[in-house]
């Protein structure tokens, strides 16, 4: 699904509260395709207002950035689990990318 992002124009990056050898790690042993950016300070995280109450991790989420740097469309999860489908995610983005809101 990730080419289907591509063909649409769309980039994709994840960013995690752990240090840069861990995510490094992480990525090379998941065979992950899109940037996996480190925050282990936290400052990206709590930016954006994910940042799990009581713990130094995130809470999953995903932002749809517009060319400006504008956050067009957000979904925080609510639990570990809870994330929306890649197809639900590439909709969004398609749609805004034709602009719509």
């Amino acid at each position: 699904m990730y080419g289907q992002f591509e063909e649409a124009g769309v980039g994709l990056a994840a960013i995690s509260a752990d240090e840069i050898e861990d995510s490094a790690e992480f990525a090379g042993d998941s065979d992950i395709r899109l940037p996996l950016l480190a925050d282990p300070t936290l400052e990206t995280i709590e930016a954006y207002g994910v940042r799990q109450a009581g713990n130094d991790i995130a809470v999953p989420a995903v932002f749809i950035i517009d060319g400006e740097g504008l956050v067009r469309w957000r979904y925080v999860g609510e639990t570990m689990m809870d994330l929306p489908d890649a197809k639900t995610v590439l909709t969004k983005a398609r749609a805004i990318a034709n602009g719509s809101p």
